[in-house]
């Protein structure tokens, strides 16, 4: 495997359980990103992929995504950009950055440009992000691009696909969701289209290393054909 995706899901519930404001959750939430990350870095992972929020989740309301904003921004700089630097990370930043505060985008600036040359791990993390959207600005750009060019040619998947938010991103190899529902809530279709799918009822705040390891386990037991016959 060289690359596993999460869905870190459950941690408005997690903390609605224990009395506490949905904000905890988040904050519990990036201990369990950091232990997942040890575990894809000795496991020799390649890429390790984080959907931090959909474009839905940034539709709940401005105090929703300036708590959010607040929590990666204080997580990535104070926890995880010492932690990159240190072990040669490099950090990625995949979504709609339009629909970012300007905080989370002033921070995801700094990260990129510090780690972007590292050859190690590599750590994203998509915001804001929705399927329908990355395809549609991706189709725009270039239907304009052939307009100004006066290219009448139909547009190929793979000029597309060269244009999208995700195209820095390889083929997912796994998908593990947390929080007890069973889909990928349009998370990288592209990426994702030959993945081998993982979900887990527990709320991602308590998740630990040892479930990338026993998925590990699990999916060296699948024999993956990708359509082809023995």
């Amino acid at each position: 495997m060289r690359h596993l995706a999460v869905i870190p899901d459950g941690g408005g519930r997690w903390a609605f359980e224990r009395g506490l404001l949905r904000v905890n959750g988040y904050v519990r939430g990036t201990e369990a990103i950091t232990d997942i990350i040890d575990a894809a870095d000795e496991l020799n992972l390649k890429f390790v992929t984080f959907y931090a929020s959909s474009l839905e989740n940034m539709q709940r309301g401005e105090a929703f995504s300036l708590s959010l904003s607040s929590v990666y921004v204080e997580y990535l700089t104070e926890t995880l950009l010492p932690i990159a630097e240190a072990r040669g990370y490099k950090m990625l930043f995949v979504g709609d950055f339009k629909k970012l505060t300007p905080e989370l985008m002033a921070c995801i600036s700094r990260i990129n440009a510090k780690t972007i040359n590292n050859k190690g791990l590599t750590v994203s993390f998509v915001f804001a992000y929705d399927e329908m959207e990355e395809v549609a600005a991706a189709f725009n750009y270039v239907f304009t691009q052939k307009l100004l060019n006066a290219d009448y040619t139909e547009a190929s998947i793979e000029e597309v696909e060269r244009y999208m938010y995700s195209a820095a991103l390889p083929p997912v190899d796994a998908v593990i969701r947390y929080g007890g529902f069973k889909r990928l809530s349009g998370f990288l279709p592209f990426r994702t289209a030959y993945a081998e799918l993982f979900f887990s009822d527990k709320l991602f705040p308590d998740a630990t290393k040892g479930d990338i390891y026993d998925l590990m386990k699990a999916y060296k037991r699948i024999k993956r054909k990708f359509g082809r016959t023995e």
